[in-house]
């Protein structure tokens, strides 16, 4: 289900509207008073199969609800596919607002940089790699107090070559660099879906990907999509912007630690070092029957129980690889 469907109520004046669109592991709403741009959220499951479940069972419960189904209206913005995205993002600047000036870099072919306020403490660097005639792109950003040209540009010499990659089908690639780009070994391509590097422009949303610099142990070997979309979009995010930073390695934990702060989970979910470092702490006093497994970026697995708990300060060899 990769087109929108949309779903009205009329109650006396009053007309609502639900729209629901289901991508891969994605499930995207759109909610409220007709005639306004309502809100908006995107749930993100385990799998194609779940997702698929989770759009179903929000249309039945709209159904029942007394929705009907009707024809979704036109939006220009979407239709509008040719444009290519640097000219929709200057289209897109607010009301007289300089259009953002996009300059080609040096020795990179259609390949476009702007600076974003870069001596701010929120300033960044943007960078746009185009293909296909400049209609869809791969894009990454550099924080202003860390971007250093050089290093942009050994990235760019590598991600030039690979501008198609996140466009090929799959939900992600984590590649060995040719030669390091400054501190980091890997780079991690991620389709439009994942990425979300232009949700705010839906006319390019799914026309432009993201790629950026990683550590080897901060994305997993064999993560599937939803545990890299958790690593770069959830709680405690991979700062990828921020190439100046310290590996934050995978840390992928289920646990039945009692007494804790802590819900136990059967199923391996994304969590911090502090997280890991916690449980550790109280895991010796914890009940007898409790435990804590712990998968690296290698999917290499550490379990640890009262009697054979170890300290916070043990464990960084094992998720650094």
């Amino acid at each position: 289900m990769t087109d929108w469907r949309r779903f009205e109520l009329l109650q006396g004046t009053r007309s609502e509207y639900r729209e629901i669109r289901q991508e891969g592991i994605r499930c995207f709403l759109r909610w409220g008073a007709s005639g306004t741009s309502g809100k908006a959220s995107t749930s993100t499951l385990n799998d194609e199969q779940h997702a698929r479940r989770h759009a179903s069972r929000k249309i039945n419960d709209w159904l029942r609800k007394g929705f009907a189904e009707v024809n979704r209206p036109v939006d220009e913005a979407e239709l509008d596919q040719q444009t290519p995205v640097l000219d929709v993002i200057r289209a897109g600047s607010r009301p007289h607002a300089p259009a953002p000036d996009y300059l080609p870099v040096d020795g990179f072919d259609e390949t476009y940089h702007r600076s974003h306020a870069p001596d701010h403490p929120r300033g960044f660097h943007e960078y746009f790699v185009l293909r296909d005639q400049g209609r869809s792109a791969v894009r990454f950003t550099v924080r202003g107090h860390c971007h250093d040209p050089a290093v942009v540009s050994s990235f760019l010499a590598f991600l030039g070559d690979r501008r198609d990659l996140p466009f090929g089908g799959r939900s992600h690639h984590k590649m060995p660099l040719s030669k390091p780009v400054g501190p980091f070994s890997h780079a991690l391509f991620c389709p439009p879906a994942l990425g979300q590097a232009c949700i705010a422009y839906p006319a390019i949303a799914a026309r432009v990907a993201t790629a950026f610099p990683i550590f080897d142990c901060e994305i997993g070997d064999a993560d599937p999509e939803v545990l890299v979309d958790a690593r770069i979009h959830g709680h405690g995010a991979l700062p990828h912007s921020d190439w100046s930073r310290q590996p934050q390695p995978v840390v992928d934990l289920r646990f039945d630690v009692q007494p804790s702060n802590y819900r136990r989970t059967q199923t391996f979910k994304v969590f911090r070092p502090a997280d890991l470092k916690a449980l550790l702490d109280v895991l010796p006093t914890a009940a007898a029957q409790s435990w804590l497994e712990a998968r690296s970026f290698r999917g290499e697995t550490r379990r640890f129980t009262p009697e054979t708990a170890i300290s916070f300060a043990e464990i960084p060899s094992f998720l650094h690889g």
